[in-house]
């Protein structure tokens, strides 16, 4: 995916942990998620025209066929480009049939004006915590080289804690190896990602370090055990402006929607 917006600002519309179903009627913890994503969508659209919406992970929680052709239909009806990449609840080969048949890409880089955006693959299948493969990071030099003058790196669990002990336990096992490989580029303005349900911002030397909260539940911060947040489905617009500055803003439905169960003590 490329484009001619050379010297122009960029707006990305960050989705992530949608946990869609194969029935549109499908609940997390009594929330309608589709419903959720959706309500979402609108209200974000309603705001910024994106030069591309990415969704960072848990896409579909019960990675059905239909749980993706659910996605596809929702992603397709904005009339914006659309990227995913897979989180820990995703069958990724499901994600990659159906979405790529809607030319929607699943990974790799996109470029976009003078940035790069690098998708990388944290998934490790049948388990929570992230690792990015040796592929993922030869995907990850080989997409560093003859970059634009700006990247951004997305992914879908963090690569360095964040003050929740649960959540850190099922963090990116390697965070340490992809930092290493990006520390010293000064092209690489941030790395975006999902899995926390939270919005979260942090600074590595030049890099900014940006976390989303979920388009359905949210996890409460600075908690030991899983815990969950009142707060609405949410969103971030990433601004990413042709001098290389990296700008985002959080927003939220103004109101959650009908039947959250947040006393839960967790989900699978």
């Amino acid at each position: 995916m490329n484009n001619n917006c050379q010297g122009s600002d960029l707006h990305i519309l960050q989705l992530t942990d949608c946990h869609l179903y194969a029935d549109p009627a499908g609940t997390l913890l009594g929330l309608n998620t589709l419903d959720a994503l959706q309500r979402v969508l609108s209200s974000a659209l309603s705001q910024v025209a994106p030069d591309l919406i990415l969704v960072t992970g848990d896409l579909v929680h019960d990675g059905s066929k239909e749980g993706y052709r659910n996605l596809a239909k929702t992603l397709t009806q904005t009339h914006r480009p659309a990227a995913v990449i897979p989180g820990n609840h995703d069958n990724a080969l499901r994600m990659q049939n159906v979405l790529g048949k809607q030319h929607i890409p699943t990974g790799g880089k996109i470029d976009l004006g003078n940035w790069r955006l690098i998708l990388l693959n944290s998934q490790v299948p049948g388990q929570e915590h992230g690792h990015l493969s040796r592929n993922e990071l030869d995907l990850l030099d080989d997409a560093l080289q003859n970059a634009p003058p700006n990247i951004l790196v997305c992914l879908h669990h963090q690569p360095v804690p964040i003050g929740s002990e649960w959540l850190d336990n099922i963090g990116l096992d390697n965070g340490q190896e992809l930092l290493s490989r990006i520390q010293g580029n000064r092209a690489v303005k941030g790395i975006v990602w999902g899995h926390v349900h939270q919005a979260w911002e942090g600074e590595l030397d030049h890099m900014k370090l940006i976390a989303t909260p979920s388009t359905c539940i949210q996890f409460s911060p600075q908690m030991a055990e899983f815990s969950v947040n009142a707060l609405p489905p949410g969103w971030r617009t990433l601004t990413l402006k042709a001098n290389g500055e990296l700008l985002s803003t959080v927003d939220h439905l103004a109101q959650m929607p009908k039947g959250l169960i947040a006393d839960s003590a967790g989900y699978s």
